[in-house]
């Protein structure tokens, strides 16, 4: 590693680098690593701000190194990004650093001829080994070539097989994806060169069992290859998948004492559109046995794919509302209790596509399960923010945290940030902490609260008074509004005697100096009990339509 670092070195004085993440943590850590190898290191946090520096040295007749950027950014999307780069310079050396290290999100990226695609957490053998290439290159003054094969197996790359998958004339065919299973730890624990004789010595194995069926081998991923038969062999497919897995269980290979074997894990399908999605079921579908195993798509999977390609289309349609800047703030009316007049509006997060609006019930519950929560919000707050001051009155604005923001220490810096750049004035702002009466008795994320409190923001906690009435909490605490169950309403108009009790927690409320908030009115009925349980004010239909405004 020292003496590749001193080679990567050379020539130093006259490279730069442009990286873009909107983690600025990250992207000052990989800046200190990488200003050992560049002169200048420039940093970016959002895609227009990258597309602006990159233009402008274009337009200058220069350009950069190496371009490093992230795929999930602020206000124009990696990808798009990159087009956008394609556009002005066919031959700029690009490096992908992505969280997403599925065959299926790679496509796109390779098809737009980068020079390597690396996962997060980043490991630096990796990245050494992209910029020794580049470097290389640039300074032979001849364009980056993407690679057909694999260096490692020979076999064909992941692009070349994205390639027979969108050709029209390529007909349906079988798939075995095998897996390496564990793989990823010899790399983590003897190291790349021996991890890589090990996959070299496989791989001409696994080729040596397949001769007489014409198939192409590639490797799609750095534990998964494919195998690809004509038509279809499903038959023969398994009788394959069932011999390799037999001989990788007793292949081994030894150095310096130390032995090295794994199993083989296989999925077959058979077809073309869905065919990477499928044979990822069914590789899904083999059991966690010690020796490996296979499985083999068939029709009593289609259910199963169908639900499965409904939310890739969901997850498609977040990262592509992400990155064109479709994440879009309606704001619900909150209105004052005795007068009716406006009390506050809750921003609430809608997706645009193809003209069309989808609610957070279409969409929550996979970008929790995705990690793209934290995306969507970090995008409502910023619009929020730029949306402010064209309301119809300026009332205070509540947004929406989670127990998942709020274990990212990133967005305390990302709203003061967009707060000051949008001259917020943070007394304007509230935010719900979801589920708080829960959440807040963890002490940290209880601490983190207290610092937006600190900084001026507001503070609203919510499901208040079924059962979650944690008065010492809100004693510590002291958020500025409570909001109260839902199912308070109704049990109150079933049980006269409730709207008293109300009415005392909401006098505690206020000894507090909080205000309450009751959710979903939707007739006059419940609007005349909020009046006899004295709560301050209340949203729902009764309220008032949700609404969209735009930039003044």
């Amino acid at each position: 590693m020292p003496n590749e670092i001193q080679r990567l070195k050379e020539g130093s004085e006259s490279r730069n680098v442009l990286i873009i993440d909107d983690d600025h943590e990250l992207a000052e850590s990989l800046g200190r690593i990488l200003k050992v190898f560049f002169k200048e290191c420039i940093i970016a946090s959002d895609g227009e701000e990258a597309y602006t520096l990159f233009k402008a040295k274009h337009e200058k007749g220069e350009s950069f190194t190496v371009v490093i950027t992230d795929l999930e950014l602020p206000k124009m999307g990696g990808l798009r990004f990159i087009k956008q780069i394609r556009s002005l310079s066919t031959h700029q050396p690009i490096l992908i650093l992505s969280a997403h290290d599925e065959a299926e999100y790679m496509a796109e990226a390779i098809r737009l001829d980068v020079e390597g695609y690396l996962i997060k957490p980043l490991a630096m053998p990796k990245l050494f080994e992209s910029l020794e290439k580049i470097f290389s290159s640039t300074t032979k003054n001849s364009p980056i070539v993407s690679y057909d094969t694999d260096p490692v197996t020979g076999w064909k790359s992941f692009q070349e097989l994205a390639n027979k998958i969108q050709t029209l004339e390529t007909h349906p065919f079988t798939l075995l994806r095998i897996r390496v299973n564990h793989l990823n730890n010899f790399f983590k624990f003897v190291g790349e060169v021996f991890a890589n004789e090990y996959i070299t010595e496989l791989s001409t194995l696994l080729q040596s069992m397949s001769v007489d069926t014409r198939g192409e081998f590639y490797r799609i991923g750095n534990d998964e290859f494919c195998l690809v038969l004509e038509d279809k062999a499903i038959e023969l497919a398994s009788t394959i998948a069932s011999s390799m897995i037999s001989v990788a269980r007793y292949f081994h290979t030894s150095e310096k004492g130390i032995v090295l074997n794994s199993s083989l894990s296989i999925g077959i399908a058979y077809g073309k559109e869905q065919i990477l999605l499928n044979s990822k079921l069914a590789l899904e579908k083999v059991p966690d046995l010690i020796g490996g195993g296979y499985s083999v798509y068939t029709l009593s999977d289609q259910d199963e794919t169908s639900a499965l390609v409904k939310s890739r289309e969901i997850l498609r349609m977040i990262f592509d509302a992400l990155h064109e800047e479709n994440i879009v703030p309606f704001f619900q009316p909150i209105r004052d209790t005795k007068s009716l007049e406006i009390f506050a509006y809750e921003s609430i997060v809608k997706i645009r596509k193809e003209g069309k609006l989808y609610g957070p019930e279409t969409f929550s519950s996979l970008a929790i399960d995705m990690g793209q929560v934290g995306m969507i919000t970090r995008s409502m707050i910023r619009h929020t923010f730029e949306l402010i001051h064209t309301l119809p009155a300026q009332k205070p604005v509540i947004l929406t945290l989670s127990d998942f923001e709020l274990n990212d220490e990133s967005i305390f810096s990302y709203i003061q940030f967009w707060a000051t750049r949008n001259n917020i004035i943070p007394s304007n702002i509230c935010f719900h902490i979801a589920n708080g009466v829960k959440i807040l008795q963890n002490k940290v994320l209880f601490e983190y609260v207290q610092s937006l409190q600190k900084s001026g923001f507001k503070i609203m906690i919510s499901d208040f008074g079924m059962g979650e009435c944690n008065l010492p909490i809100i004693l510590d605490l002291h958020p500025d509004f409570i909001k109260f169950h839902p199912d308070i309403v109704k049990k109150g108009l079933k049980e006269p005697y409730f709207s008293s009790v109300i009415a005392k927690t909401v006098e505690i409320i206020h000894m507090t100096n909080a205000q309450s908030i009751a959710p979903e009115i939707t007739q006059e009925e419940e609007l005349q009990w909020l009046k006899e349980a004295k709560i301050d004010a209340f949203e729902g239909i009764f309220a008032g339509e949700i609404f969209e405004v735009t930039r003044a």
